[in-house]
């Protein structure tokens, strides 16, 4: 139970990094919050589909624990990158970026 609550802690802790990372970052500019959205989008989808598609597309082989060691890997390099993509898109779609005033156009006699 103790190595359960220290993995959801510090899953906890890195997906708040993730978040207020992006969150600043998103602060900045509008153009930088939706080039935050859009990479964030894909690598959230690029995680779930290394964690989730690529893994059934492996075939079983007996005797060889390579394919279960690939599934492993796919499952823990996916998830993480899924589970950070979220974190990094929700910081960057919760951000409000700064207002950008155009200057008034002013006819000049």
């Amino acid at each position: 139970m103790l190595r359960f609550l220290i993995a959801v802690v510090i899953a906890g802790v890195l997906g708040y990094g993730a978040f207020i990372a992006a969150y600043r970052k998103a602060r900045r500019s509008p153009a930088r919050r939706r080039v935050l959205i859009a990479g964030n989008a894909v690598a959230l989808a690029a995680g779930l589909v290394l964690a989730l598609w690529v893994p059934m597309r492996i075939p079983e082989t007996s005797g060889s624990p390579a394919s279960l060691v690939a599934i492993a890997l796919l499952w823990l390099v996916g998830g993480c990158l899924a589970f950070l993509g979220l974190a990094a898109l929700l910081g960057a779609v919760f951000a409000r970026a700064p207002r950008v005033d155009r200057p008034s156009v002013t006819s000049r006699s």
